[in-house]
């Protein structure tokens, strides 16, 4: 078995790679992702991430959604699949929404295949009804974003529940997803893989 990133044969390299055999890529693009756990709030609901948005993560998400390549759908979670399964016992993962256009082109959903290594109940029930990317806006566009955010189905909707992204850019698509929901009715948590760095800069971080 290869890294799916680098091409490195897996178990020819270092010891953890020997060990831990089933990790899709290898220790030295591993340790270019920079893991540490983020703890914020977002409209006074706590969101956990456990990885840095840094130009490793990136490369590698981009060549998942972008260049549609299905196979490194279990690298992001890797390391903390089992840990999140504890936490979120119980809830519901609610997943964030692409556009129909873009899920089209990719022939999957991005985000369903990366969270089912966890083994917990997963919706899809957001949906955005523009084809709008967050690159290059303003902080006005950015908030009409999230205004295009809508629930398809309120009633199915369970009332333990984790909205979930692959990263926190903005925080306009969750916010959109939290205003679709009434907070009374559900127990609401936020995990995203990673999380922007420069967003972060500034934010209160939650303990």
């Amino acid at each position: 078995m290869r890294c799916l990133l680098c091409g490195r044969e897996l178990g020819k390299g270092s010891l953890r790679d020997v060990m831990i055999g089933d990790d899709p890529i290898c220790e030295a693009c591993r340790k270019q992702w920079k893991k540490r756990k983020i703890h914020f709030l977002l409209n006074g609901i706590r969101v956990d991430s456990d990885y840095v948005y840094n130009e490793a993560f990136a490369s590698c998400l981009i060549q998942y959604k972008e260049s549609r390549d299905e196979a490194l759908k279990d690298t992001f979670l890797y390391e903390v699949k089992r840990k999140l399964k504890i936490r979120y016992r119980g809830y519901t993962l609610l997943m964030m929404p692409s556009s129909t256009e873009k899920q089209k082109e990719r022939g999957f959903s991005h985000l369903k295949r990366m969270y089912e290594c966890i083994g917990l109940p997963i919706m899809e029930p957001f949906e955005k009804m523009e084809n709008l990317s967050q690159k290059g806006m303003n902080k006005e566009e950015r908030k009409k974003m999230s205004s295009e955010i809508r629930l398809v189905n309120s009633h199915a909707v369970p009332e333990k529940i984790v909205l979930c992204d692959d990263t926190v850019t903005t925080g306009a698509t969750l916010e959109g997803a939290l205003s679709c929901l009434n907070r009374k009715e559900h127990s609401i948590r936020i995990y995203a893989v990673s999380a922007n760095e420069r967003w972060l800069k500034g934010r209160p971080l939650h303990r």
